[in-house]
C-alpha cells in the first residue's frame, strides 16, 4: 500500500534527494529506484544494468537493497565459503 499516494520507491527516492542535498546520501550517484513488486521489474533491472546504472530495489515496507552493475548478488544472510 502506498502512503500519500506514493509508492515505496517514490518515497525512497524523495528521501535520497533530500540526503543528497545535505551531502549524505547512502545511494550510488546514478541509480534507478524501483518498487520490488513492480510489474516488469526484472526487465527494468536488466536495462539499468546494461546502461551501467545501479538499482535501488525498494520493498513496500521501505526496506531496500542496492544492486550495482558488475556485482554478483548473494542472498542476504549468506556467506560464501568454498571447501579446499
Amino acid at each position: 500500500m502506498s502512503t500519500n499516494g506514493k509508492s515505496a520507491a517514490s518515497r525512497a527516492l524523495d528521501e535520497a534527494v533530500d540526503l543528497t542535498i545535505e551531502g549524505r546520501s547512502p545511494y550510488p550517484e546514478r541509480a534507478l529506484f524501483l518498487d520490488a513488486d513492480a510489474p516488469g521489474a526484472g526487465g527494468q533491472i536488466l536495462r539499468a544494468s546494461e546502461e551501467g546504472l545501479a538499482v535501488v530495489l525498494v520493498a513496500e515496507d521501505g526496506s531496500s537493497r542496492v544492486l550495482e552493475p558488475g556485482r554478483k548478488i548473494e542472498p542476504e544472510g549468506s556467506s560464501r565459503s568454498e571447501a579446499a
